[in-house]
């Protein structure tokens, strides 16, 4: 791990300290995944771990520690302002992918994002199982490293014939499979959280994602997008919308859209738009 740090490709000065976090709380997560832990339910029947509310907490104290001014909005801990804030917010997931965790499948992550001004500038996705780390920031490009080292991501370039859909383990969407079978999609590949899912697509496994749920956060997506569109993707909601990342308005009611070009958006987008908002 310490050679992973030292040979971090980012110039971003939260790099290196945001990746030690993570690492922290994956130490955290994976005490806990060896054990026979008990899940509870958050309202509207959300799953949420002992795993998931330690992880959460190791994050948000090591950041208002480390960036005292800066505002922290987290899954498990809500909004967390200062009395003198900037212009800075941390977007926190503790657990992407908490169904997966409960089912030790190995298909969750911790994901950490930043925005300054709402708009992102920083973003981190840790794999525990597998010890997959992924980080971009603006302007700077998508990383991964696993035991090859730090590899730097790019969407793949698709001419429509071969489309792969990246879809949920836990949570399958009925309208991303309409999409897929009207653009004559030839296959799926299956991962849960959708940091990792969009992930495959930067790793060049997939093509695009779709899920129509109207129960998307801001830190569902905060780390996952930086990264993907630094990887060369395009991503927004179902509406054809950008992401809000207002701290106080971060409920995503229309879904995602993760996709590897611009032209397979527009084809996406148009196809959505008339199964969902007809």
């Amino acid at each position: 791990m310490e050679k992973m740090i030292e040979t971090c490709p980012l110039k971003h000065y939260a790099a290196r300290f945001v990746m030690e976090t993570a690492l922290g709380a994956a130490n955290i997560i994976n005490e806990i995944y060896a054990t026979n832990f008990e899940t509870e339910y958050k309202p509207g029947d959300e799953p949420v771990t002992i795993a998931d509310k330690m992880s959460d907490t190791h994050i948000v104290e090591a950041l208002k520690n480390m960036y005292p001014q800066d505002r922290i909005l987290s899954e498990e801990h809500g909004l967390y302002t200062p009395e003198n804030y900037n212009n800075r917010t941390w977007f926190i997931d503790p657990i992407d992918g908490t169904a997966e965790f409960i089912r030790k499948n190995g298909e969750f992550a911790i994901q950490i994002g930043l925005a300054e001004n709402e708009i992102l500038q920083f973003g981190l996705v840790y794999q525990p199982v597998g010890k997959n780390m992924y980080i971009a920031a603006k302007g700077e490009g998508c990383w991964w490293y696993s035991e090859n080292g730090w590899q730097r991501l790019h969407v793949r370039n698709t001419d429509f014939t071969d489309l792969y859909l990246a879809v949920s383990r836990s949570h399958p969407c009925g309208i991303g499979q309409i999409v897929h079978t009207t653009l004559k999609g030839k296959g799926t590949v299956v991962h849960g959280g959708v940091g990792l899912k969009l992930m495959a697509i930067a790793k060049k496994q997939a093509d695009y994602y779709i899920n129509n749920s109207n129960k998307t956060k801001a830190w569902d997506v905060a780390a996952p997008q930086i990264l993907f569109t630094e990887a060369g993707g395009f991503m927004n909601d179902l509406t054809g919308a950008p992401f809000c990342y207002d701290p106080t308005n971060y409920r995503h009611e229309h879904g995602v859209m993760a996709v590897a070009s611009e032209e397979l958006l527009e084809k996406v987008l148009s196809i959505a738009k008339t199964i969902v908002y007809k």
